[in-house]
């Protein structure tokens, strides 16, 4: 279990490479570079595995995800048309998640709930008090976060709708996970409420008791970036899950 001395610590480094943060590099013709980007760096972390860079830039067209570099392979959010294309560039083949609402399927009855503690020691972030925040599905404990309200709001914006396009996939997959999966916890957390943590603001830190663990390590505002960070290889092969 986490202890607030480690987010703390967390915030304090947060606050100091914010600070530090230069302004987007406004080099380049406007035609192949993009401005206004969001960027967030978290450290992630699952059981019995090392710690992973998880980079995500956030336009108001495009949220991508990557290790940080820009020649890895990275995921794509299109949010206008809210698909997702994971790109492989050891396969040059491009998965395509496209929308698929499902109104059709009944919401189960779960009850969300949420316990919130606030540490008026905790440093403040850009002048936002950090809250930590117990999000609980019929009153199991299915992750904790520390999150702070009213500061990167576009990127916040970004992150859900990628994770709401993931459950509504999810959503059409279910025949697939096994039923004693299907906890509450699992079905709040992945297909029915995905994006409800981020209602409470920007998630400095995320943990659960399974060892999955994101640590915010760096954040920035209105940069400029490659225009080819957001666009697909033209040459590689696109397919849909299950093809």
């Amino acid at each position: 279990m986490h202890k607030a001395c480690c987010w703390l610590l967390t915030a304090c480094s947060i606050v100091l490479l914010s600070a530090c943060g230069k302004p987007g590099d406004s080099a380049g013709s406007t035609a192949q570079m993009v401005t206004g980007v969001n960027i967030l760096s978290y450290e992630e972390r699952e059981a019995g595995t090392d710690s992973y860079v998880v980079r995500i830039l956030v336009t108001s067209g495009y949220v991508r995800l990557d290790d940080g570099y820009a020649a890895s392979d990275f995921a794509l959010l299109d949010r206008r048309s809210r698909t997702v294309f994971s790109v492989s560039h050891e396969d040059h083949r491009i998965l395509v998640i496209e929308n698929q609402p499902n109104g059709a399927t009944p919401t189960p009855a779960i009850e969300l709930t949420v316990s919130r503690t606030a540490d008026a020691d905790a440093p403040v972030i850009t002048g936002k008090q950090p809250v930590q925040i117990d999000y609980l599905a019929n009153g199991d404990l299915c992750f904790q976060a520390v999150t702070v309200p009213g500061i990167m709001e576009e990127a916040v914006a970004g992150m859900a709708e990628y994770v709401e396009v993931l459950a509504e996939r999810q959503l059409n997959n279910m025949e697939s996970v096994p039923a004693s999966m299907q906890t509450p916890c699992f079905l709040s957390r992945y297909v029915h409420a995905p994006s409800r943590h981020y209602r409470d603001g920007l998630p400095v830190q995320e943990w659960d008791e399974t060892g999955y663990s994101r640590t915010l390590t760096d954040f920035s505002a209105n940069e400029t970036v490659p225009a080819a960070l957001f666009e697909l290889p033209e040459e590689y092969e696109k397919f849909s899950p299950g093809l």
